[in-house]
């Protein structure tokens, strides 16, 4: 298994967002899966590394990914998007 990143934004307005990513983060915690916090918010460039890594131009936080393979923000399996 590669790291898991979670690519998050530590600054949104969103209620959803919000409560994607905190959804996000309690899985891994209670599943003691380490992963790494990466914030969007503090630099361009890291929000358009994320969308460029998911293939999508329009991504918003969370997404999540295991190395270098793309998961989505469903933890759960499966493409979320």
């Amino acid at each position: 298994m590669g790291t898991i990143r979670v690519y998050y934004t530590s600054v949104t307005g969103s209620r959803q967002v919000k409560q994607k990513q905190a959804e996000v983060t309690r899985i891994l915690d209670i599943n003691k899966t380490k992963y790494e916090l990466i914030d969007v918010s503090i630099s361009e460039h890291l929000l358009q590394e994320m969308r460029a890594k998911a293939g999508n131009p329009n991504a918003v936080p969370p997404q999540i990914f295991n190395g270098d393979d793309y998961c989505g923000f469903n933890i759960h399996g499966g493409k979320a998007g």
